[in-house]
């Protein structure tokens, strides 16, 4: 009697654990999306890297302007999309260690985390982790280890909720309508190389994140409609915190940004650039040539470089084209690339199969010379370059 009695209570918990576990795993899959996708890649929750904040190398590895918004504070920023991202992963940690390493992003269904762990993993590195909470959940949990807008402790009462986030978000046509308002100022976020069309908008003004921001803190702008795009809704998320803390009250966002309308002709034009020569320096051009530590092949690239100029100072090129067209190898390619970026010549990134250059405007530029816009090019190039 003893034995069944016992029995049955065990069977019993036995067929509710059977029925729970699937419910259990579907909401952790729920709660983290991502988590099926990668199961080569071990992840660490919120308690844990608590616990071992202190001997955990953190690796964000967002845009620098997500970083400047919202940062674990102990973190290193080594953006996912730097072309040399594998060598100064491990100037941040060597491969074999016994201190963690964990990498986050934005949140639950961010996969550049699990990317950069998932590629750290095959490069070597050993005792790797993703942290999919990402920085929301941590500010939510440990503020005294993290930093909003500039304050330490975070407050958790200045994350932009998705609901308000979705309140200042305009359809396509709520935001024609509201281009036509008499104080409203339209302005196109993306940068350069990003803007082969735009919507059918007159008097757009072309300004990057960075100049932006510099404008945005020093409110000119207070008392103006603001209407943003970029180009799929993902940068607005990080501006809307500037304008927040800097009383900007009447702005918008395209929702979807230009990704939204780009299949409809009747929404977007082809953006037209002016007729411009390119305007190169002489005395650049002939240090360029008297150069020792470039070959024939690296002064090919320059060339054609120059030749191709678009959006200022920028070009942007499948690199298969530019192998067909100075009959160069892709590698060959890339190694020149590299030798006219740590000479100072040129900066550049690949990103999905196209080459994302930039010329030194001292060398050559497309448009006005000496011209604000010039000069702060000038001033970017160098910063680029220190980097």
């Amino acid at each position: 009697m003893n034995t069944r009695s016992h029995t049955l209570p065990l069977l019993a918990l036995f067929i509710i654990a059977t029925f729970l576990c699937p419910i259990i795993s579907a909401h952790a899959q729920e709660d983290f999306p991502l988590r099926p996708y990668y199961p080569e890649v071990p992840y660490i929750t919120t308690d844990k890297l608590m616990a071992e904040y202190d001997t955990t190398v953190i690796v964000d590895i967002r845009s620098r302007l997500e970083y400047e918004v919202a940062r674990i504070n102990k973190a290193i920023l080594l953006p996912l999309t730097l072309e040399d991202f594998a060598k100064k992963l491990e100037e941040v940690r060597p491969k074999k260690s016994a201190k963690p390493m964990a990498f986050y992003c934005n949140g639950h269904s961010c996969a550049k985390s699990y990317q950069a762990a998932q590629l750290s993993l095959s490069l070597g590195f050993e005792n790797v982790f993703v942290y999919d909470g990402g920085i929301f959940d941590w500010i939510t949990a440990t503020p005294e280890s993290a930093t909003l807008m500039g304050e330490t402790p975070a407050r958790a009462d200045r994350i932009i909720d998705a609901e308000k986030f979705l309140r200042h978000q305009l359809s396509y046509e709520a935001f024609m309508a509201a281009t036509k308002e008499p104080n409203a100022v339209v302005i196109d976020i993306r940068d350069p190389f990003q803007r082969d069309s735009g919507p059918q908008i007159d008097d757009i003004r072309n300004i990057p994140l960075d100049p932006l921001l510099d404008l945005v803190t020093s409110r000119i702008w207070t008392e103006k409609k603001l209407l943003f795009f970029d180009a799929v809704g993902k940068q607005i998320r990080w501006l809307q915190y500037f304008l927040n803390a800097y009383d900007y009250f009447d702005y918008a966002f395209l929702e979807g940004g230009m990704r939204s309308i780009a299949n409809d002709p009747t929404k977007v034009k082809p953006v037209i650039e002016a007729d411009q020569t390119v305007i190169t320096s002489q005395a650049m051009l002939l240090k360029l040539t008297a150069d020792q530590r470039l070959d024939n092949a690296d002064r090919k690239v320059i060339s054609y470089l120059l030749a191709n100029i678009k959006f200022n100072n920028y070009v942007v090129i499948d690199i298969h084209d530019v192998s067909r067209d100075t009959g160069i190898s892709s590698s060959l390619l890339t190694n020149s690339m590299k030798k006219l970026t740590a000479f100072g010549y040129a900066t550049h990134s690949i990103m999905q199969g196209m080459l994302i250059a930039q010329v030194d405007p001292r060398l050559a530029w497309k448009g006005d010379p000496d011209s604000p816009l010039w000069n702060h090019k000038v001033k970017e190039f160098d910063a680029a370059i220190q980097q």
